[in-house]
């Protein structure tokens, strides 16, 4: 019998080497005489033994699959759910007009330089103080101070239903004030809808209801500023005017109360037909001034006119050559889109494209 523990020593040339038998001989059905072939041994991706290795280790498996879900729960339950309101809002591309023999000529402006310009009056501060103002949200303590993002407090929170806030007596109304703006500008998000002059504004908060309302106030808020400005430049043209047109009117009433004083102290009259020269200059003054009174009431009736949305009617603006050409090309296109529309959709590329440009025309119209 060979002994398995035996060392054979095995001599070459120069060296020699110290051969287990464990090399030769491993049962009478794996015997080699050249030695083991460890190469053949490996046995590979065993499916079987993994699933022993499953079956042995079972109870650590499940207790770190029960660790982990644990854990997932817990972080879940100490973060606060957000929610996510989203509103549009259309920037129409205003274009440069100049009036010349009442008619309009338009020249295009950038439309990246238009929508970042809106973009930043829809994150600015002035708009925010506006939403909180309009919204009374420096007066309600749950949106100034809103449970954690992240906290271990919130577990209990959540697992009772109950929200600690502080109380609203401990600020001053500035403060709140400002913690709401800050707020109103922390979580809005304002971005460009892709190939479109539309730009999405959203705004996220702990409570639906809140995230709703400040979004759609945010884009009534941008259009009411709007129309203040609007307002607001069309309130100091008039005040310039109605300020020019008193100017001249006393320095016509002051000219002619010297012109009378004048002709009583150097004892001038006028006795039939003839007529002295300060006379003459008198009665062109109030001629003059006739006139004048008579173009400022016609002035005023054409702003009056045009404020009240009444503009298109005048007649310089009904005979101009240029609105003329404008409302033939409005018909022509609003006739191809009624005819194209029993063939196509509206939302057929050649019908959008249709509908930009009487929009367009009917913009300058």
């Amino acid at each position: 019998m060979l002994d398995r523990n035996r060392q054979h020593q095995i001599a070459g040339p120069g060296h020699g080497q110290a051969l287990s038998a464990d090399l030769y001989y491993d049962g009478a059905q794996n015997y080699s005489p050249y030695g083991r072939d460890y190469a053949e041994q490996d046995e590979g991706f065993n499916p079987l033994r993994l699933f022993f290795y499953a079956v042995q280790y079972r109870w650590l498996i499940v207790m770190m699959l029960a660790g982990g879900l644990v854990a997932g729960i817990v972080v879940t339950m100490m973060q606060t759910p957000k929610y996510r309101a989203t509103a549009q809002l259309e920037v129409l591309v205003p274009s440069a007009k100049v009036f010349k023999d009442i008619e309009v000529v338009s020249e295009a402006s950038d439309d990246y330089l238009v929508f970042e310009t809106a973009r930043e009056k829809l994150k600015s501060r002035a708009l925010a103080q506006r939403v909180v103002f309009q919204l009374g949200l420096s007066e309600k303590p749950d949106f100034l101070f809103p449970t954690p993002d992240f906290s271990p407090s919130n577990i209990f929170y959540r697992a009772f239903g109950i929200s600690k806030s502080p109380a609203i007596e401990e600020t001053t109304p500035e403060e709140r004030e400002q913690i709401a703006i800050g707020r109103v500008r922390g979580d809005l998000t304002v971005d460009l809808v892709p190939n479109t002059s539309l730009l999405s504004i959203t705004f996220a908060d702990q409570k639906p209801k809140y995230a709703t309302d400040i979004a759609n106030q945010i884009a009534q808020s941008y259009i009411d500023q709007r129309l203040d400005q609007t307002s607001e430049t069309s309130d100091l043209a008039r005040q310039f005017i109605q300020e020019q047109v008193l100017q001249v009117k006393e320095k016509l009433q002051k000219s002619e109360e010297e012109l009378v004083a004048y002709a009583k102290d150097a004892g001038i009259t006028i006795t039939g037909d003839e007529k002295s020269l300060i006379g003459s200059n008198i009665e062109a003054l109030n001629t003059a001034l006739a006139t004048a009174i008579q173009e400022r009431l016609d002035a005023g009736r054409i702003v009056d006119q045009i404020d009240k949305g009444r503009g298109a009617s005048l007649g310089p603006v009904l005979e101009s050559e240029g609105l003329q050409k404008i409302t033939d090309k409005l018909a022509d296109l609003t006739s191809q889109y009624q005819q194209k529309l029993g063939i196509l959709k509206p939302g057929f590329p050649e019908m959008q494209q249709l509908q930009a440009q009487i929009k367009e025309l009917q913009r300058l119209y």
